[in-house]
C-alpha cells in the first residue's frame, strides 16, 4: 500500500476524531465574558473552526461584541 494512502487515513482518522471531540464539547461547555458577565454557548462549527490556545478558545460574546481567549466551562449556560 503506498504511503500516501496511509497518510490520508490517518489525516481522516484524526479529523473524525477532532470533530466528535469538538461536538461533545460545544453541545457540554459554555462561556462567561469577562467583560459583561454573561453566559453563552457557542455552535459545533464556530467551535471547531475557531482559534484555540491552551485550553482557550477565541469567541465572541454576543451581548457586548467583546472578543476574547476563554477557557470552556463545564455545564450548559
Amino acid at each position: 500500500m503506498p504511503k500516501f494512502v496511509i497518510i490520508i487515513a490517518v489525516v481522516v482518522i484524526v479529523v473524525i476524531f477532532h470533530a466528535v471531540r469538538i461536538a461533545v464539547k460545544s453541545s457540554s461547555h459554555h462561556f462567561e465574558c469577562q467583560k459583561c458577565g454573561a453566559s453563552f454557548q457557542v455552535s459545533f462549527f464556530k467551535y471547531f473552526f475557531t482559534a484555540h490556545s491552551f485550553g482557550k478558545c477565541s469567541v465572541t460574546c454576543p451581548k457586548c461584541g467583546r472578543t476574547d481567549f476563554l477557557p470552556p466551562l463545564e455545564g450548559k449556560e
